[in-house]
């Protein structure tokens, strides 16, 4: 699924190193025995505490679904397992990002009920913030 993103490569053995203690916990959606997607939560953002800050905060991140496996709700079943998970863990917030151009994305997290608050630029471009409130 990272080669067909084109995310962050040299990252995964750290991400799956954090996903194995809990760190980062992170879920894979199977169809038919294939894995065709996935999610994690990034509970800490040591870079930008404002998305995640171990303390009520965390962020959806790796959100990533197969172009094979499309257009069949996964993407949104994801989103909202972590955020049921998120809950769980006693987080009050949940923030993600995308590019702006994405416009399937952002039209899913908005349907989803997140909210705009920030662009900035990362290293693969620039971001588009979003926030929802997990509390009620």
């Amino acid at each position: 699924m990272r080669d067909e993103a084109g995310w962050d490569q040299e990252k995964v053995p750290a991400w799956i190193t954090a996903s194995l203690t809990g760190e980062r916990p992170t879920w894979v959606a199977e169809l038919a025995g294939e894995a065709v997607g996935m999610v994690s939560l990034e509970l800490v953002d040591d870079d930008d505490p404002e998305v995640a800050d171990g303390n009520g905060v965390a962020a959806v991140t790796s959100l990533s679904v197969l172009i094979s496996a499309g257009r069949r709700g996964i993407g949104r079943a994801l989103t909202v397992f972590a955020e049921e998970q998120a809950r769980l863990r006693g987080v009050r917030v949940l923030t993600l990002n995308t590019r702006p151009t994405n416009a399937a994305a952002l039209a899913l997290y908005e349907g989803l009920g997140y909210r705009r608050w920030k662009q900035e630029t990362r290293p693969w471009g620039l971001a588009v913030f979003l926030r929802k409130s997990l509390a009620g």
